[in-house]
């Protein structure tokens, strides 16, 4: 159950979740208590975590991610979860992926070659603390046009959009005023 009155727009920029979700695809990302998520390979909820920081500090090298900034969103399907103590964890994966999210480990790196280990008692679980939501609502791309952005990939935006859509364009990162019913 969404709760919150807000949401958050992310624009979809890899491949990770092919064929569920597509590049320039937006998804509406909601508030959902952690033990209400929904796991599972095919119809588990899809997180939003904070990015790839918890899995860089718990072992994950970086080209496993290609090097994505440590504060880039991740959005990924919940496959399991666990509670510990209080607290509730999760194993992700994208769809479009056969391994789950920390379960690659670079053994070695040279100039010639890569060395990696999978193993899946590998597998990071991330905490509640990293999931900023779950996907709500997916607004399929209609039109790729490079000139257009959702606001850096993200904005806020009152989740009242059921019964009137108060969306905010922005061309080439500058806010478009509105208009005029008249100048239609």
């Amino acid at each position: 159950m969404v709760k919150k009155k807000s949401a958050r727009f992310y624009k979809i920029v890899s491949t990770s979740m092919c064929p569920t979700l597509n590049i320039g695809d937006v998804v509406v990302c909601g508030h959902k208590n952690p033990e209400e998520i929904r796991v599972g390979e095919q119809d588990g909820d899809i997180l939003v975590l904070k990015g790839p920081q918890y899995f860089y500090e718990h072992g994950v090298d970086p080209l496993m991610w290609n090097y994505l900034k440590k504060d880039t969103p991740i959005i990924h399907r919940a496959i399991d979860k666990k509670k510990v103590g209080d607290k509730w964890y999760f194993k992700t994966k994208g769809d479009n992926s056969w391994a789950p999210d920390g379960v690659f480990r670079v053994l070695e790196k040279t100039d010639e070659f890569i060395l990696t280990e999978y193993n899946q008692s590998n597998v990071i679980y991330v905490p509640e603390s990293e999931v900023l939501g779950v996907v709500v609502k997916k607004i399929p791309l209609i039109v790729a046009n490079p000139q257009i952005s959702v606001a850096n990939t993200e904005f806020m935006l009152n989740l009242d959009w059921l019964e009137r859509m108060e969306v905010k364009i922005f061309i080439n990162n500058k806010k478009m005023p509105k208009l005029n019913r008249k100048e239609k």
